[in-house]
């Protein structure tokens, strides 16, 4: 969940729906409800995956949202048909996000499409929107599951990727942040978002490693619980819920940190 200044919020994917347990519902509604939010501005899904669509059927039938980022990126699954005729029936606008992000700015946060290159053939992971969020000297980069190709495809389009904090591709896996993307991003702090003893075996050894080499304050939402970053445009306080830290971690972006369009 994103909220601008000026209290505009966005919320990026919503987590899965598995066996009656609906994300949405359960995690990302509660949540929004105790931070008193009860309108939604903008839900933004990076691509149709069940762990990254499941909860936002319930978002978007309970708080509203003036339009629907997408990709554009068929699925096949029964749960996406099901949430796109919901979201028809409501009458929710559908916005494509390529090239450039609808919305070049939110309250003085300046926002970047940076994976919009529709003519690449890539994988719907590969395809997944890429939000980056400056807001003076700091930044925020939102990746989805890239994995290598949509890495390299973004370096090849982009070249500067910096971020002062990065929600790690893929939840972590190996297939993901690759040593030139890493180094092309350098992150001050990075989030894996990973579930508690997953299937999966996320994050990967080596890929935890390449963020602590690299100088990333690295936390994990399967050992932190949830993560919540406060950015001004000279600063973040990050805070976790576990606090393994043992308190908030102060980041001052790097003096050359501000974002070019």
């Amino acid at each position: 969940m994103v909220r601008f200044p000026g209290s505009r919020v966005m919320v990026i994917d919503g987590g899965g729906s598995y066996g009656g347990f609906d994300a949405g519902e359960r995690i990302v509604a509660p949540y929004l409800w105790s931070q008193k939010i009860m309108r939604v501005d903008h839900i933004a899904l990076s691509h149709p995956d069940l762990d990254h669509f499941g909860g936002l059927d319930f978002i978007a039938m309970n708080f509203a949202p003036r339009a629907f980022w997408t990709t554009g990126v068929p699925s096949l699954d029964v749960s996406y048909s099901r949430l796109m005729d919901h979201l028809a029936r409501a009458k929710i606008p559908m916005v494509l996000v390529r090239e450039t992000a609808p919305l070049a700015s939110v309250g003085g946060v300046a926002i970047a499409s940076l994976n919009g290159n529709a003519g690449a053939a890539r994988t719907r992971n590969n395809s997944s929107m890429v939000l980056r969020f400056g807001f003076g000297n700091s930044s925020l980069l939102f990746t989805g599951d890239i994995e290598s190709a949509g890495e390299h495809a973004m370096l090849e389009s982009h070249g500067d990727l910096h971020a002062t904090m990065l929600k790690v591709p893929h939840h972590g896996s190996a297939t993901s942040s690759k040593a030139a993307f890493v180094a092309a991003v350098h992150p001050q702090a990075a989030v894996i978002s990973d579930g508690y003893l997953n299937n999966f075996h996320f994050p990967s050894a080596a890929v935890v490693e390449r963020y602590v080499e690299a100088g990333a304050i690295l936390t994990r939402t399967d050992l932190d619980g949830a993560v919540t970053v406060d950015a001004t445009p000279d600063k973040m306080t990050v805070r976790t819920f576990r606090d393994r830290s043992g308190g908030p971690i102060l980041i001052v972006p790097a003096p050359d940190a501000a974002i070019r369009h």
